[in-house]
């Protein structure tokens, strides 16, 4: 049995650990928020999970990491660049396990639609949208808020980060601050493919939304939709020089297993507690989903320019 604690009791909080209540092979056994140290003197704990406002991140699972205690970390990994790689450093030398709460590329749905880009021909474009009616965080952006889920999947997808990263952000509620209320990304990978991400918490209606854009076909992961992945086959277009021709695709809504992320990320992470192997959404990925994040941020201070990676 994994012995387990939670800090943080907000709604993602609350999320895990209903789940947890009800995941075979598992027991959480503490839940904490202001007195989370006391965690650090229990000898029975197999993991901990840190579900608390992502500028807290790396505050407190440092000294879990220090401890070589395995700790799931929620998106972003953390609000700044310079504490991602202090986790970065700390896990290795200590020698920790840290799997980061990027909970789609957990998904079956998204799992399908990753199955269907490796057949959909050279990927073009990946265009992404996340946005809803708040939360207004107090401690980032909407682009810090939105952003770390697509640019995770982004990275699993491709398999390399992007050269160059160019972004917007406009702070229209509470202006003067870097609190953007909608924000765009721009990112150019190696092998040409780009990707044009929109976020956006001033938004009249819920999207979460991911196209994969390939030389053949078109995949769709929408997280909010009843169909979840959809495929435009043979969606093109075909170009011949500076001639493009538009195809007229078949659309089709494969199926996928019907089981909850959140369901398959935290049963992820007690298995490699017990067995000790790397994540899908590892410590490494975290700091470059961070990295691009910490660009993007310097990209809007200088008027949206390019930055290279």
């Amino acid at each position: 049995m994994v012995t387990l604690a939670l800090i943080g009791a907000g709604r993602w909080g609350t999320n895990i650990r209903r789940t947890l209540e009800h995941l075979p092979g598992c027991q959480l056994k503490y839940v904490e928020t202001r007195q989370w140290k006391r965690l650090l003197t229990v000898r029975d704990l197999d993991g901990v999970l840190v579900a608390t406002p992502g500028s807290t991140h790396a505050e407190i699972a440092l000294p879990f990491i220090r401890r070589r205690i395995p700790t799931f970390i929620e998106k972003p990994l953390t609000t700044s660049l310079r504490d991602a790689l202090r986790l970065q450093t700390a896990a290795k030398k200590f020698g920790a396990l840290v799997f980061v709460g990027h909970v789609h590329l957990y998904s079956p749905a998204y799992w399908k639609a990753k199955d269907l880009a490796r057949r959909a021909g050279r990927i073009r474009l990946i265009t992404a949208e996340g946005m809803n009616n708040g939360p207004y965080r107090d401690d980032m952006s909407a682009l810090w808020d939105w952003a770390p889920h697509d640019l995770a999947m982004a990275l699993d997808l491709v398999g390399k980060p992007p050269s160059t990263v160019q972004a917007t952000g406009f702070s229209m509620l509470r202006p003067r601050t870097k609190l953007y209320d909608v924000a765009t990304l721009r990112l150019e990978f190696p092998g040409s493919t780009q990707f044009l991400g929109t976020y956006n918490w001033m938004a009249p209606e819920k999207r979460k939304r991911l196209v994969i854009h390939g030389t053949r076909h078109t995949v769709i992961y929408d997280d909010v939709a009843d169909r979840k992945v959809t495929l435009l086959n043979d969606f093109g277009p075909t170009v011949r020089g500076q001639t493009v021709q538009r195809h007229e695709p078949k659309i089709e809504h494969p199926s996928y297993r019907l089981i909850a992320p959140l369901t398959e990320e935290l049963r992820a992470f007690v298995r490699c507690i017990r067995t000790k192997k790397r994540p899908l959404s590892d410590l490494a990925q975290g700091v470059d989903v961070v990295r691009i994040l910490d660009a993007a941020e310097r990209s809007i201070d200088r008027g949206g320019i390019a930055m290279s990676l």
